[in-house]
């Protein structure tokens, strides 16, 4: 079998791969122990667990060959995988999967050198969809068998539906091809939409800090007027309770939640909001689903893959936005910025409007606002948001 181009490692020098691998045979004792803990809390067979326990091992064992054997480590790993297929179904492989890759990436996200944490993400990722794609379409008829448990804190794509597999594989292709943040959101938008079967989408952040939501992004809505709803989430009360949520909601009218001008300008009846999150569960933006208008009912499928392409995009996001280093366009200490500039920021991650700065700092709100977007523009940021996040991450800001 074939393995597709976006799922080998991402071309990174051997230096950076070999220092990925040096982490993670430097982690193998943490990464055990901590796997021993989460298997014990699984109410399954000793057997199972006896095996689930070898194929971790192995995999971690063996992870040496992926920058030189590459194909022998897929070759042991699918041996592996026939030799235990009485013990272990290819759906709970597959959880087994997500959990190694979460327990790795905690193990990388650990190290302050290296590769970016971003570099490391993606090229464990890339290897690990490497082995589900290796397990689904291998196995395809046992994959159709009855879903095991699900071993707490897997990724998502373990408890998809076989129908859904392939979609949710494209839509990793996607998230590790695409090379600017704004294609990465653009192009996810129009994924999620059309292949969960909506119309309409739209994307929005949302900072906890400010308490701002601003429109980002749409599928099938003029993009210009979603980038214009930059509003406090008190004006929004149904946002604030439904992306707090850890699972996409529906609402079923949106009059109830959302302000009379908004339903009116969208012609916003029924919806579906699936929250996007950062660091420590904090929601970072939220996703808009509907039918164009149109009241309806999504079914569990719909649901289920929404939740699950969400949660994956939320990772990446995570990863290449919150969590990486500064880019080499950024500043990397408070010097960039001027005192006013620092002092504006600050303000506008404690809530302030731009009207309210002025006012606070006996400046024009024209001057603020020019203030503002000079720190923007510094902190390569395309909104406010945005140059919070970074702001905090560079300690620019409290």
């Amino acid at each position: 079998m074939q393995i597709p181009a976006y799922l080998t490692p991402p071309m990174i020098p051997r230096q950076q791969v070999q220092q990925i691998l040096d982490m993670i045979t430097q982690g193998y004792r943490e990464g055990m122990a901590n796997w021993k803990v989460k298997l014990s809390t699984v109410d399954t067979s000793a057997e199972e667990k006896q095996a689930a326990q070898e194929l971790v091992q192995l995999l971690l064992r063996n992870i040496d060959l992926v920058s030189t054997h590459y194909d022998e480590y897929l070759q042991k790993f699918n041996d592996w995988v026939a030799r235990s297929r009485r013990v272990l179904d290819p759906r709970r492989i597959i959880i087994i999967l997500g959990v190694f890759e979460e327990m790795v990436m905690g193990v990388l996200s650990q190290h302050p050198t290296g590769p970016d944490l971003y570099t490391r993400y993606r090229w464990l990722h890339s290897l690990v969809m490497a082995l589900v794609y290796s397990v689904y379409y291998h196995n395809h008829e046992e994959c159709t068998s009855p879903s095991s448990a699900a071993v707490p804190g897997t990724a998502d794509i373990s408890n998809a539906p076989d129908s859904l597999l392939p979609t949710v594989l494209r839509f990793d292709e996607l998230l590790l091809t695409t090379r600017t943040l704004e294609e990465l959101l653009s192009q996810s938008v129009h994924f999620i939409a059309e292949h969960a079967a909506f119309r309409r989408g739209a994307l929005f952040w949302y900072s906890a800090v400010t308490r701002t939501v601003e429109g980002i992004c749409s599928h099938r809505i003029d993009p210009a007027e979603i980038r214009k709803v930059r509003t406090l989430d008190s004006n929004i009360p149904g946002i604030t309770w439904a992306i707090r949520e850890n699972r996409p909601i529906y609402l079923s009218d949106a009059q109830i939640y959302f302000p009379a001008h908004y339903v009116k300008q969208f012609r916003l009846t029924s919806l579906l909001v699936c929250t996007l999150f950062g660091e420590n569960k904090q929601p970072v933006g939220f996703l808009l689903l509907d039918q164009d208008g149109d009241p309806y009912q999504p079914d569990s499928e719909q649901i289920r893959l929404v939740d699950i392409l969400v949660h994956r995009l939320s990772l990446t996001l995570r990863v290449k936005l919150y969590e990486g280093p500064p880019l080499a366009s950024e500043p990397t200490s408070s010097e960039w910025l001027t005192q006013r500039e620092q002092e504006i920021l600050q303000m506008i991650a404690y809530g302030y409007s731009t009207k309210h700065i002025g006012e606070v700092l006996h400046i024009s709100e024209h001057t603020a606002a020019e203030y503002a977007q000079t720190a923007l523009r510094k902190l390569n940021a395309k909104n406010r948001p945005e140059a919070v996040a970074k702001g905090l991450r560079l300690g620019i800001i409290q």
